[in-house]
C-alpha cells in the first residue's frame, strides 16, 4: 500500500490505505497487519501504528533499523515498549537480516491476539458506540474514523452524512481531541522506552540549523546539484568513450563480415546504429540515479522539502511538492504519481502540471548529444567542466519557466486555499552504497529494457522507411549514379554519399519529413530533424537513435556526418527543454487528474512554448 502517516489524512494515496483498513467489504481488507516501525523515528511511527492497532484487526509489531540506533548509542527498552503497546514487539534489522526468522515463525503459528485500545475515545465521541452497534461495526474506533471521514468515502457518506448532521457532531473537533490524546500518551511511551545520546542529537541539530537555513540552505542546495551535474558529465566521459569505440568496432566488424546489401544495411544501419545511439548514455543515466539515491539515503532530500516550503508557497505549492519536482529530474511518470500525497487539490494540480518541465533522464541523451556539439569539453580553473555547467543551465531554464507557469495557474485558480506542511526530519546517516549500486544497476537495466525496446522498434521501422520508397524515383536515382558521364566528375566516396543522401530524400520517411518541413523550417530544422521530432514523441531519447540511424543510412558512421549550425543546435535544445515529447507522461497525467482535457492543455501549452522558444532562439542566432 502507498505510504501514509495517519488514518485522518485527506491526500489521495492515504485515502487508499484508509479505505482498505476501514472498509470491511473491501476485497483487500486484511486478516493480519504487520506493522514495521522505524526505530530511528519511533515517535512519528507510533501515531499511525497505534491508530491501526485500535482498529481491532490482529497486529504484529516489528521494530526495524535497531542496528542504526545502536550505532548512535541510543537504546530502546523493548520489554517496556511491548508493555506500553500491549503486544510483543519484535526487534529486527532488514539490513543485517536479524530477528526476521522469529517474526516469520510467529506469523506461521497463527496466534494473533487482539490488542486492547491504546487510547480511549474522547468523551464527546462516546455516542459513536451506539452508532457502531446500529451499523454493525464491531469496533468503536473503526466507526469513529469512518464517521469523522465519511465525506471522503463514497461507500460511507450516504450512511453517515445525515447522522452527523442530526446529532450536530463536530468531526474536526473530535479529530483534534484524538490527536492530542494520542500524542500525549506517545510522548510518555517514548520517554519511558528510549535512552538518547544527547551529544549526537546536538551535532545533528547544529547541522540542521545550517542545512535548513533560508540562505545557507539554498546555497548548499545549488552547490549539491552543481556537483551532481559536474559529476554526471565528467565521470561518465570515460566509460562513454569506451562504449563509443566498442560500438564502432562492432559495426565495422559486422559490416566487413557480411556481404554488401540489405541484410548488411539492416543490421549495421538499422539495429546497431539504434543500439549505439542509446547504450552510450547508460553511464550518465546510472550516475544520475546513483547520486539521487545518495541524497535520499543520507536524509538530505527531506531537508530540501523543508527548505523549499516557504519558497514554493509563493507559487501555490508547499514543501511536499519538492519530491515530485526533484523526482521529475529522473522520470516524470513516478514523479507525477508521487504528487498523490499532497492534500490540497490546487497544490497537487500545479505540481502535476509543471513536473514535466523538470528535465528528466530521457532528455539527458538529447542534451548530451547537442551540448557536446556546441560546447567544447574543457575545464575552467581545472575543475569546472564547461559542458556540465551548460547542462545545469538547461535544467535551470526548465525550473524557472515551470515556476512562472505555477504563478499564472495560482493567480487564475479560483481555489485559494493552502494546506499545512508538517515534516519530521529523519536522522542523517551514511548512505548504503549497496542501495546506491542496486539503484544504479536497476535503473540502468530499466532504461535499457524500456527505452531500448522502443528505440530498437523505431530504428527498424526507420531503416525500412528510409531504405525503401517509390520504385520510379529510386530507379531514376540508380540510373543517374550509374551513368559514367555523371560519376566521372566525383570521387567514389563523394559519389556514394550523394547517392545515399538522395535515396533517403526520396524514401518513404523522406516524404514524411518533407511534408512537415515548412512548419519547422523557421526553427532551423530540416526534414531529417523533423523525422527525429516525430519519432521522439514515443520517448524523448529516441531522438538520438533516430539521428544516428538516418545519418548512418545517409552515409555517416555513428553520427559522424551529422552537421547543422550552432543556431540549429541551440534551437533544438530549447525545443526539448519545453516540449512534452512523451506519450507515457500524457497518459499518466490523464490518470492522475482524471481528465483528458488537462493532459491535452498541458501538451498544447508545452508544445507552444517549445515552438516559440525555438523560433526566437534560432532567429536571434541565425
Amino acid at each position: 500500500m502507498p505510504g501514509t502517516y495517519s488514518l485522518s489524512s485527506k491526500s489521495e494515496d492515504e485515502k487508499i490505505v484508509q479505505d482498505i483498513l476501514l472498509n470491511t467489504k473491501n476485497e483487500n481488507h486484511p486478516d493480519l497487519i504487520l506493522l514495521v516501525l522505524d526505530a530511528t523515528n519511533l515517535k512519528r511511527n507510533l501515531f499511525l501504528a497505534t491508530q491501526v492497532m485500535d482498529l481491532g484487526i490482529p497486529c504484529l509489531v516489528a521494530l526495524n533499523m535497531t542496528d542504526e540506533l545502536e550505532s548512535k548509542g541510543i537504546s530502546i527498552n523493548i520489554e517496556q515498549l511491548s508493555l506500553q503497546l500491549n503486544t510483543k514487539v519484535h526487534p529486527i534489522s532488514s539490513k543485517l537480516k536479524t530477528g526476521i526468522n522469529s517474526l516469520i515463525s510467529e506469523i506461521e503459528n497463527n496466534v494473533f491476539p487482539i490488542i486492547k485500545p491504546f487510547i480511549e475515545l474522547p468523551e464527546n465521541s462516546k455516542k459513536i458506540v451506539k452508532l457502531a452497534e446500529i451499523n454493525d461495526f464491531k469496533n468503536e474506533y473503526t466507526a469513529f474514523k469512518i464517521i469523522n471521514n465519511a465525506k471522503n468515502y463514497t461507500w460511507a457518506e450516504d450512511d453517515f452524512a445525515a447522522l452527523i448532521k442530526n446529532l450536530d457532531y463536530n468531526t474536526h473537533a473530535a479529530e483534534l481531541f484524538e490527536i492530542n490524546d494520542r500524542y500525549t500518551k506517545i510522548n510518555k511511551v517514548v520517554t519511558l522506552c528510549i535512552a538518547t545520546n544527547n551529544s549526537q542529537s546536538k551535532v545533528q541539530n547544529k547541522l540542521d540549523a545550517i542545512i535548513t537555513h533560508p540562505l545557507w540552505g539554498a546555497l548548499i542546495f545549488f552547490t549539491v546539484f552543481f556537483v551532481l551535474f559536474q559529476t554526471v558529465f565528467t565521470l561518465a566521459g570515460y566509460p562513454m568513450d569506451l562504449i563509443d569505440s566498442g560500438m564502432e568496432w562492432i559495426s565495422d566488424s559486422v559490416s566487413s563480415f557480411l556481404p554488401e546489401g540489405y541484410l548488411n544495411s539492416f543490421i549495421v544501419d538499422g539495429i546497431l546504429a539504434g543500439i549505439g545511439g542509446i547504450v552510450i548514455f547508460l553511464p550518465q543515466i546510472m550516475l544520475l540515479f546513483g547520486m539521487i539515491t545518495l541524497l535520499e539515503d543520507s536524509g538530505y532530500l527531506s531537508r530540501i522539502s523543508f527548505v523549499s516550503d516557504k519558497l514554493l508557497s509563493y507559487f501555490g505549492m508547499n514543501g511536499k511538492s519538492i519530491i515530485p519536482l526533484v523526482g521529475g529530474f529522473a522520470c516524470s511518470i513516478p514523479a507525477i504519481m508521487a504528487a498523490r500525497n499532497i492534500e490540497s487539490k490546487k497544490e497537487r494540480f500545479i505540481t502535476i502540471f509543471i513536473t514535466p518541465l523538470m528535465s528528466c533522464s530521457a532528455r539527458l541523451p538529447v542534451y548530451v548529444f547537442l551540448v557536446s556539439y556546441i560546447v567544447p569539453n574543457e575545464f575552467v580553473w581545472g575543475i569546472i567542466n564547461l559542458q556540465g555547467l551548460f547542462m545545469m543551465g538547461l535544467y535551470l531554464i526548465g525550473v524557472v519557466f515551470s515556476l512562472l507557469i505555477a504563478i499564472l495557474i495560482n493567480v487564475f485558480q479560483s481555489d485559494k486555499t493552502t494546506s499545512s506542511f508538517l515534516l519530521e526530519l529523519p536522522d542523517f546517516k551514511v548512505p548504503s552504497f549497496k542501495n546506491v549500486l542496486f539503484s544504479m544497476l536497476n535503473k540502468g537495466k530499466i532504461f535499457l529494457k524500456e527505452a531500448g525496446k522502443i528505440i530498437i522498434i523505431v530504428s527498424i521501422a526507420l531503416w525500412f522507411l528510409s531504405s525503401f520508397g517509390p520504385t520510379q524515383e529510386r530507379t531514376r536515382i540508380e540510373e543517374k549514379y550509374n551513368n559514367e558521364q555523371f560519376s566521372a566528375n566525383y570521387s567514389e566516396e563523394t559519389l556514394e554519399a550523394m547517392k545515399s543522401s538522395e535515396l533517403l530524400e526520396y524514401s518513404y520517411i523522406g516524404y514524411v519529413g518533407k511534408a512537415i518541413e515548412p512548419a519547422i523550417k523557421p526553427l532551423g530544422f530540416d526534414w531529417k530533424i523533423g523525422i527525429a521530432l516525430i519519432t521522439s514523441f514515443a520517448a524523448r531519447e529516441v531522438f538520438v537513435g533516430t539521428m544516428e540511424t538516418i545519418y548512418s543510412i545517409e552515409g555517416g558512421l555513428a553520427g559522424g556526418n551529422i552537421e547543422f549550425s550552432l543556431a540549429t543546435a541551440f534551437s533544438l535544445l530549447i525545443f526539448y527543454v519545453f516540449a512534452l515529447q512523451c506519450m507515457s507522461t500524457i497518459a499518466i497525467v490523464k490518470q492522475e487528474t482524471g481528465s483528458w482535457k488537462v493532459a491535452l492543455i498541458q501538451f498544447i501549452v508545452f508544445t507552444g512554448m517549445a515552438y516559440f522558444g525555438s523560433l526566437i532562439t534560432y532567429q536571434l542566432l541565425a
